[in-house]
């Protein structure tokens, strides 16, 4: 959309072009849909045909998500993105068509939230995932129950039969290793090889460590110097330090009973030494893993990482960078196990009233993940983590004299403020001073509290000096430039390694949280530009990229954007601490508005 200064020109010119505006936008986006009726009847048509139609809908939402058409344009790309992997039947095509589905349904309230519904359940049908399919249906009557879709819901739920509590099974394991990823070309995951997976792993129990021989011809060798852990019962996060990004492999194996060995997940780090002052042998037994084992294989270098299950359900491993290191989720079958999720009809209030009692004996991560509707389930948002990002050592973006770190954690320490004026609430700072945090603990702080909302607060800078306003971003996957950028700078790494990591995490978005924190990240961004007095041209609105600082996070999580340090004017209003707190109640006022949309729904 034109970004039109009002003042400097006269209101029939403003007016005919933000009309004009509006009217290519429709067009295109009518053009576009004409394009993909013709693709589907051409018979020699490649996959980049549908992919790049979806791309050019995800981009008129992009360059105005709040705009007249950035649902229909949303829509559209999930709808490019399915009918390519219909044709053609590539799972990353499914992936992100699913993914669009869900911020539609989070973003938006109108026709087209309700059609991604009907349409997401039309999918999870077609791959015989009824349980999937019910509870997107439930999902449906209990945002919109007054609709026709609603309606149109309840028709489907009838066909599927008098039974409608949903169950969603988790899979086994989830590999997620970028290597693997390339290796498994979307087919079923099988047995690893033998002679990695399979073998007897007592060589990893008596260690001996490597020598350090240099570059070879596979590139510079990786020394692993250090292993740390974040524990908790029913989560624990394994982070592996490392000299510079490697390349390794994971591996699911299950329990031997004749050699008395538990289910355990190894990872191999090729071309690598192990130190000699790393701890060999971690005891953890936290109900979730017994230990954690390493040892090194000198006859192919390689690093071997063991982790001895007590109680793993499912798993996720992905690397990141500056410092390198590779990360390891682990979860509890209580965490994953099936749930039964309860029938909420709008029509029946019995229903309701049998849910809310048979959840309230729960506790909030015993549920399904994808829940949005607390009060019907009679869950209630408790405890909020607050992340000011970069501090000690990282000073985040620095420019005109100011630091990230410095302006975030006083926005950060104002909101807190605010937050625990709410009795209700359990409000955590992940610091409350000038101290060095890792980008991953941050978020296993959030997991361990059993945070329901983790926001991490930011400061933006770019190379256009002329760039300012403010945004909010989701964990997502995503192809747009700007937001990459954005990403680099907060994770302290190249575009080019975030790009590497788009492909890795494919899996972990399967569980995140995306309408849930879509719809917390809306809320936010209206009440920050609203608070702060931001013109239309400052509300940059609600992104997408993939943070490291959100990577894992069990519950919606955002980042926020506070301003651009680069440019002079939103530096001038971030040097004044009362502009600071008018940042934090804006978070705050959305925070609030979304905890209101679902405790008292």
């Amino acid at each position: 959309m034109y970004i039109i200064d009002r003042f400097k020109l006269p209101f029939f010119v403003v007016f005919w072009l933000m009309f004009s505006s509006f009217f290519v936008y429709a067009s295109q986006i009518d053009n576009m849909y004409k394009d993909l009726t013709l693709l589907d009847k051409t018979a020699q048509i490649g996959r980049k045909s549908y992919t790049t139609i979806g791309d050019k809908f995800y981009k008129i939402y992009a360059d105005n998500p709040s705009g007249k058409y950035a649902d229909d344009a949303l829509l559209g790309a999930a709808r490019a993105y399915r009918r390519s992997f219909e044709r053609f039947n590539m799972q990353i095509d499914l992936d992100k068509s699913l993914n669009y589905y869900r911020m539609v349904q989070g973003a938006f309230s109108s026709a087209a939230a309700r059609r991604a519904y009907l349409e997401s359940a039309d999918i999870f049908l077609a791959r015989r995932d009824s349980a999937s399919a019910k509870f997107t249906l439930n999902k449906l009557m209990q945002k919109h129950p007054n609709s026709a879709e609603a309606r149109e819901a309840e028709k489907k739920l009838a066909s599927l039969g008098t039974n409608n509590r949903s169950t969603i099974t988790r899979p086994n394991p989830v590999i997620t290793a970028d290597n693997q990823v390339k290796k498994q070309d979307n087919k079923p995951l099988k047995e690893p090889v033998k002679n990695i997976a399979e073998e007897d792993d007592k060589d990893v129990v008596s260690v001996s460590a490597g020598q350090d021989s240099g570059a070879t011809a596979s590139g510079k060798t990786v020394n692993v110097h250090g292993i740390r852990y974040f524990s908790d019962k029913d989560y624990t996060r394994i982070v592996i330090d490392l000299s510079n990004n490697a390349e390794y492999s994971s591996h699911w194996l299950k329990a031997d009973a004749a050699l008395h060995k538990p289910p355990r997940l190894t990872i191999d780090i090729n071309n690598s030494i192990l130190g000699n002052n790393v701890s060999k042998n971690l005891s953890i037994k936290d109900g979730l893993l017994n230990a954690v084992r390493l040892g090194y294989h000198p006859q192919d270098k390689r690093t071997r990482v063991v982790l001895d299950s007590a109680n793993v359900k499912d798993f996720t491993v992905f690397q990141m960078s500056n410092p390198s290191r590779i990360v390891v989720d682990v979860f509890s079958s209580e965490r994953k196990e099936d749930v039964k999720r309860p029938v909420i009809a709008s029509n029946n209030q019995t229903a309701k009233n049998n849910a809310a009692k048979d959840m309230k004996t729960k506790r909030p991560d015993d549920l399904p993940k994808d829940i949005t509707l607390g009060a019907a389930l009679g869950l209630k948002i408790r405890t909020i983590v607050i992340d000011p990002g970069h501090g000690g050592k990282d000073p985040g973006a620095v420019y005109n004299g100011l630091k990230e770190k410095d302006i975030v954690l006083e926005i950060g320490k104002y909101l807190y403020e605010y937050l625990k004026s709410d009795p209700d609430l359990n409000i955590h700072l992940t610091r409350n001073k000038d101290v060095f945090i890792p980008l991953e603990e941050r978020t296993a702080i959030a997991n361990k509290l059993k945070a329901d909302i983790f926001v991490s607060i930011h400061a933006n800078a770019a190379k256009n000096k002329a760039a300012s306003g403010l945004e909010t971003f989701v964990f997502n996957v995503t192809n747009d430039r700007a937001a990459l950028e954005v990403a680099a700078l907060e994770n302290q790494a190249t575009t080019k390694s975030i790009s590497d990591l788009q492909g890795i995490l494919k899996d972990i978005l399967k569980y995140s949280k995306l309408e849930e924190s879509v719809s917390l990240a809306g809320s936010v961004q209206s009440c920050l530009v609203k608070n702060v007095s931001a013109s239309s041209k400052q509300n940059l609105g609600v992104k997408q990229a993939p943070f490291y600082v959100l990577v894992g996070a069990t519950m919606p999580a955002i980042l926020v954007e506070t301003g651009f340090l680069s440019n002079n004017d939103d530096a001038s209003k971030l040097k004044s601490s009362a502009y600071r707190k008018k940042v934090a109640k804006g978070i705050y006022d959305g925070i609030k508005e979304y905890i209101s949309k679902y405790n008292n729904f």
